[in-house]
């Protein structure tokens, strides 16, 4: 059995230790695995969606734990915006097998979009490696944004961690949950409050009124690494170590009193 604890991360650019230099080896993840004398894995990466983060996730845990029968896994998993997707591209060239040929897609990065797009203008999504098929992918993302709904996104992602959750009890992996930016507020809908009500409070943080990078902000007391809006910026390594000594050790300790 080995002794010491993984801390394995996945999420976006807000938990990506590769999007700015001062946050290699120096995210939330590291400063909880410096805590429990643990190896940290960080799978996070920049623009993800939350269908990629997840379903990597569960690959990388599931091999995680086939390696490693008895080993205590702790799973620190960061949540996007619901806007965010992905398509399938035939040419693509994962850096990682279990990325494979899945890619983000953003339909806009306008936050005035649904009024561009019915006034017929163009929503500027987001073209990645400027590829030469931009005339069907201008197409898709016109279609995509015209029949987006935050409620389907909303209720199919709590529907996938709600299957996250039963295999993480099935494999005996302890994990947090929230998202890195609070996720927008929905009224009450069926579905969404029934997966909502089945999810175990003590591994989800509330999407919509909890957020890693609205938490920084609030503090008024790190320093960001972006110009703009400081609402949704990325921040340094201090807040990082913050966030972690503040509210995911401390919550983590209070799962294994209760346990």
């Amino acid at each position: 059995m080995i002794d010491h604890p993984l801390i394995y991360c996945n999420g976006d650019s807000y938990s990506d230790e590769d999007y700015h230099p001062s946050l290699k080896n120096n995210t939330y993840a590291y400063t909880v695995g410096e805590h429990l004398q643990g190896f940290v894995i960080n799978h996070a990466k920049s623009k993800s969606c939350n269908r990629r983060i997840l379903r990597t996730s569960v690959h990388d845990l599931i091999h995680q734990r086939q390696l490693n029968p008895e080993q205590k896994i702790i799973a620190l998993i960061s949540l996007s915006f619901d806007i965010r997707s992905e398509f399938w591209i035939e040419d693509a060239n994962p850096t990682r097998v279990a990325e494979s040929n899945f890619q983000t897609h953003i339909f806009t990065r306008e936050y005035n979009w649904r009024e561009l797009l019915l006034a017929g203008k163009d929503i500027d999504p987001t073209i990645i490696n400027n590829r030469p098929d931009k005339k069907f992918f201008d197409k898709y993302s016109q279609g995509r944004a015209y029949y987006y709904s935050p409620y389907a996104e909303r209720a199919n992602l709590l529907c996938d961690c709600l299957m996250f959750q039963a295999l993480m009890n099935q494999l005996n992996i302890q994990f947090l949950m929230f998202q890195g930016p609070k996720a927008e507020p929905l009224e009450s809908e069926y579905l969404i409050d029934f997966f909502k009500s089945q999810l175990q409070k003590e591994n989800f943080f509330d999407f919509e009124t909890f957020g890693f990078v609205d938490w920084c902000y609030q503090q008024q007391r790190f320093e960001h690494l972006d110009i703009g809006r400081p609402e949704t910026a990325h921040y340094g390594p201090d807040a990082h170590r913050a966030f972690a000594k503040e509210i995911l050790i401390p919550h983590l300790e209070k799962y294994e009193r209760r346990h």
